[in-house]
């Protein structure tokens, strides 16, 4: 990105995507952080409470691998001023802050923390300086 175009950028998409890259990292902290201290969810789905217990802990340490790797590429085209990528991104935060009441409930700081980056990250994202940027571009 051009120093011209780093600088038509306005300064809430610049810090929500910074906050969306801080999500990913507190996110894998508290995944790290709910490995070690056993409070994951493992489902037996099929029946078998063992292969559940194995899988989780793999399963929990996947997906907050692939879904930050997601949130950052989406992050990149939202400061490109792609529009779908700021629809996609707020649709992650609503599922993230739907799923985050039972965060609260673990007492997973960095859970909770990662949460309320998320929120913040998303409105920032639909402030007026902010859409202005994205009906430009």
């Amino acid at each position: 990105m051009s120093d011209l175009a780093r600088a038509a950028v306005p300064t809430t998409v610049r810090a929500s995507f910074w906050l969306w890259i801080a999500s990913v990292v507190i996110s894998l902290i508290a995944a790290i952080v709910a490995l070690s201290s056993g409070q994951y969810a493992a489902v037996d789905i099929g029946g078998n409470a063992d292969v559940a217990r194995a899988v989780a802990p793999w399963s929990l340490l996947g997906g907050a691998i692939l879904g930050g790797a997601l949130r950052v590429l989406f992050a990149v085209f939202l400061l490109r001023g792609k529009n779908w990528a700021r629809i996609v991104l707020l649709i992650i935060a609503i599922i993230t802050a739907l799923a985050g009441i039972g965060t609260v409930l673990s007492g997973n700081i960095f859970a909770i923390l990662a949460l309320l980056v998320t929120i913040v990250a998303a409105v920032l994202m639909y402030v007026s300086s902010s859409n202005a940027y994205f009906r430009r571009t």
